[in-house]
């Protein structure tokens, strides 16, 4: 029941997981409908916590336990901390997202989907509007990321409205939707502007409520201090590692190591090529390796980015098939830069931007995200379908990273080093997640420790850091994910003499839930 009304309410939310009768439909997005849905939920919350937990055991306690986390944080980001109203990119980022979730879903086949591409395009400018009357006392950062995000929406539906008038019976009145569209974006960038601003650090959500993540997020009880403290431990360890690493390689730092390793990679097919046949031989080395069970009938596909979609990927990304949807096949995007460059030299320097893609497609593709998702939507819940935490998939792409490189997978004589620097990068994260959201780090403060410990860029360090004021938890779920994933390996193998097959099956079968909670259920 909950489901179904907050489907009525959010019909693009619907669409999004597959459920292909709400495609035409966009929300109405105001005061109204917000206070709906969070007397919903709270009714929702009320009844749940009135069914016994001892009455249920297996997947149902499960669903049950993961239902109650996914409704009281729905609760919190509604109620109690609206991001609906504080945080102006939820409303510009919904507009965009309700097109570019149909587009890529059915990359080639917008003819099929050019009617209700039209539908939600005649509906911005309401939806817009609405969502700038909700905002109030914005986070300013917010506020400056929600402005570039409406210049990007413009700069996609540029890219976009060749591809729709062509695939359109009346490409006049598609020129004038996305003319209109365009004009809706800008408005609504223009009127989040003049609101009277929220302090620079409201972003921050406060100890008790990040505490309260934890454990509804990723299943931790620990206090933001000992995750901190993880934090810095894991900082010193992997510090230590990436340093010993580097000089076996015969350079002073990770950063002079990488840097040469990248110099000279240079494939010898085109990018596209290269990534399928990476994605392929992956595939074949989890079958013949036994690392895990491969669903019959999953399909990844690899495709260039399109025109239209080139600034909306990076080098790699991967788009996970909707939990309900009939054809659950992926997609494995390579955006590919050379190719719109003059020069030799400018043409090499985009392709090297794909150096160690193969620990990316590991991560993507085989046996990481796809893997995941190909797994998790068929199980038989429904509901377990639905339920996205971070600490399970994010820890599962890196445990699967560090299972590449350790079992050969990925033979590059620097994929140790870079699979290390990465692990900093997200031990980093923890220390960064805890001190923005306790209040003890400023955004600059956090960059800056990001620049100094893992060597970013001032522009890659403040991106980085720009969506973690917003997810709060999420950031330190990898590293985090991934230490739940090794302790519970070498607990399980030597208790139960699994093989690595079976112990990865094992975890794959449960879907995205806390690794604490699948423990618990399962009575391992």
């Amino acid at each position: 029941e909950y489901l179904a009304a907050s489907h009525e309410r959010f019909p693009e939310q619907a669409s999004r997981l597959g459920l292909s009768e709400y495609n035409h439909r966009l929300g109405k997005n105001d005061v109204a409908v917000r206070r709906e849905q969070i007397t919903e939920t709270r009714l929702a919350i009320t009844e749940v916590e009135a069914l016994a937990p001892s009455a249920f055991d297996g997947d149902d306690k499960l669903d049950r336990r993961a239902f109650l986390s996914m409704l009281r944080v729905d609760e919190l980001f509604s109620k109690d901390l609206p991001r609906w109203r504080d945080n102006p990119q939820v409303h510009c980022d919904a507009a965009v997202d309700s097109l570019f979730d149909l587009v890529v879903r059915h990359i080639g086949q917008l003819p099929a989907m050019s009617s209700a591409l039209e539908a939600r395009l005649a509906k911005i400018p309401d939806f817009l509007e609405a969502g700038a009357d909700c905002v109030r006392k914005p986070v300013p950062l917010w506020t400056g990321l929600a402005k570039q995000a409406c210049q990007g929406a413009c700069v996609f539906l540029d890219e976009l409205e060749p591809e729709l008038t062509a695939a359109s019976n009346s490409p006049k009145h598609i020129a004038g939707l996305i003319s209109s569209a365009k004009r809706a974006f800008e408005g609504y960038a223009e009127k989040i502007a003049k609101k009277p601003q929220g302090s620079p650090n409201s972003f921050s959500v406060g100890r008790p409520v990040f505490e309260f993540l934890m454990r509804e997020r990723l299943g931790f009880e620990m206090s933001l201090p000992e995750a901190r403290a993880e934090g810095l431990r894991r900082i010193g360890l992997l510090t230590r590692e990436v340093a010993e690493e580097a000089r076996k390689l015969g350079f002073s730092s990770a950063r002079e190591a990488i840097e040469n390793a990248s110099q000279d990679w240079m494939p010898d097919k085109p990018l596209l090529e290269v990534y399928a046949s990476t994605t392929e031989s992956l595939k074949s080395a989890v079958r013949k390796l036994g690392l895990a069970t491969i669903p019959k009938g999953e399909t990844l596909d690899v495709l260039p980015a399109p025109p239209f979609l080139r600034h909306q990927f990076p080098t790699a990304a991967y788009s996970a098939p909707p939990p309900f949807s009939k054809k659950q096949t992926g997609i494995f995007w390579v955006n590919d830069l050379s190719n719109g460059v003059s020069g030799e030299s400018a043409r090499r320097a985009e392709i090297r931007q794909h150096f160690g893609m193969e620990l990316t497609s590991v991560h993507e593709a085989y046996p990481g995200h796809h893997l995941q998702f190909a797994v998790q939507n068929r199980h038989p819940s429904k509901l377990r379908r639905l339920f996205a935490h971070s600490i399970f998939y994010e820890g599962w792409t890196m445990w699967c990273e560090k299972l590449a490189v350790d079992l050969g997978l990925v033979s590059h004589p620097a994929a140790r080093l870079i699979q290390l620097h990465d692990a900093l990068w997200r031990a980093y994260r923890i220390v960064i997640d805890c001190g923005l959201h306790s209040g003890e780090l400023t955004h600059s403060a956090a960059a800056r420790l990001l620049m100094k410990g893992v060597g970013f860029t001032m522009a890659r360090a403040r991106g980085d850091v720009n969506w973690y004021t917003s997810s709060p938890t999420v950031p330190m779920s990898y590293l985090l994910g991934r230490l739940e994933v090794e302790k519970l390996h070498a607990r399980l193998i030597a208790k139960n003499g699994w093989s690595l097959k079976q112990f990865n099956d094992w975890m794959l079968s449960y879907g995205a839930l806390p690794y604490s909670w699948i423990v618990e259920a399962s009575g391992q």
